[in-house]
């Protein structure tokens, strides 16, 4: 335990710091900290004797900055998401990391993309505007009749911190935050999801870590930009093209299945044998998915009008698959595709 620390123990959402204690001869890599009997007490790896003396103890200067950028970003959502979403939404729990912060709230209904839209515009409003954080003790009698935000789940003292973002947000909270919201630096939302009956959770990151990740979708951009073989800023274009170009190819090859293929089709049912008086037709074909496959299917039913056909055939994605087709004069005397099937498989093993 130290007289005097500047370790933050997990609270309000926020994890516990981890950091460095040396002293004379011996240090501490700081990995935990937890409150015991009122002090906070800082747990780690120690290295040498540890010994009652002077000692500095440190935390990382980037991951504390991370940290405080994530929990003032709360405050700013838990702003965008009243005023987009209305005077209902209540903060039900969150966690502030270095690297993410993660925001539950009452409402009713997932975000439309819209309103998503929407609250990070006025979060990153608030960041540009490089507002100057105020941070108060005050009574919480005081602190509440000024409109003060509090947490149902928490327990406050008489006195309470207050950390307000003038003309934006004004809540009781006792974590570490920026001085100027400027040093948020970028917001961005990556999911929204629901957690339970009238809860949602909002993921976000910010500074360093939204960075990181606009510089990795950029790269898949890119990728992507390489693979469709696309000009910078036409990717979309060109991979509506490739879609359209995909359908249209599917539709003629699904019209030459059902016209019998250009003789493909004939072909396989010329090669068939007669087991037991029924035309059987079994073959291995090319098809680039389950909908061309099943296309080839109809045709060849067409083709034998009477008789029973077995395809299999290898799709683009890697998966082997069979197809049982039969003649409808043989159906009507009980014979089964899906019986075929079973009956294909149990002798495959």
């Amino acid at each position: 335990m130290l007289r005097e620390t500047p370790f933050y123990v997990e609270s309000g959402g926020q994890i516990s710091d981890r950091g460095e204690i040396q002293g004379e001869g011996w240090r501490v890599d700081v990995d935990e900290v937890r409150r015991v009997d009122g002090r906070i007490a800082a747990l780690g790896k120690a290295t040498g004797k540890v010994e009652s003396g002077r000692a500095r103890a440190t935390v990382p200067r980037d991951r504390r900055r991370d940290t405080e950028r994530n929990h003032t970003a709360t405050h700013l959502l838990h702003a965008a998401l009243r005023k987009v979403l209305g005077e209902h939404v209540h903060q039900q729990g969150s966690l502030v990391a270095p690297d993410r912060l993660r925001f539950d709230f009452s409402h009713h209904g997932p975000l439309t993309p819209q309103q998503l839209n929407e609250v990070e515009t006025l979060v990153n409003r608030g960041i540009l505007d490089g507002v100057q954080l105020t941070i108060e003790q005050k009574p919480q009698a005081e602190a509440k009749a000024a409109g003060a935000m509090s947490l149902f789940t928490e327990k406050y003292g008489d006195i309470v911190r207050v950390v307000s973002i003038p003309g934006i947000s004004m809540e009781l909270c006792g974590g570490t935050h920026v001085r100027n919201t400027s040093e948020i630096g970028v917001f961005k939302i990556v999911s929204e999801t629901g957690i339970a009956a009238g809860v949602r959770r909002i993921e976000a990151v910010t500074g360093r870590a939204a960075l990181d990740y606009y510089r990795a979708h950029e790269r898949q951009l890119q990728e992507i930009e390489h693979l469709v073989r696309a000009p910078s800023g036409q990717v979309v274009r060109r991979v509506q093209t490739l879609v359209e170009e995909r359908r249209a190819l599917e539709k003629r090859l699904e019209d030459a299945m059902r016209t019998g293929g250009g003789g493909a089709i004939k072909s396989l049912v010329d090669q068939g044998s007669i087991v037991n008086g029924v035309k059987v037709v079994a073959a291995n074909v090319i098809a680039p998915d389950l909908p061309a496959l099943q296309a080839m299917g109809d045709a060849l039913r067409e083709q034998m009008e009477s008789g029973v056909g077995v395809l299999a055939a290898s799709f683009e994605n890697g998966k082997n698959t069979m197809l049982a087709v039969v003649s409808d004069d043989l159906r009507d005397r009980g014979v089964r595709a899906d019986t075929i099937m079973r009956e294909l498989a149990a002798a495959a093993g």
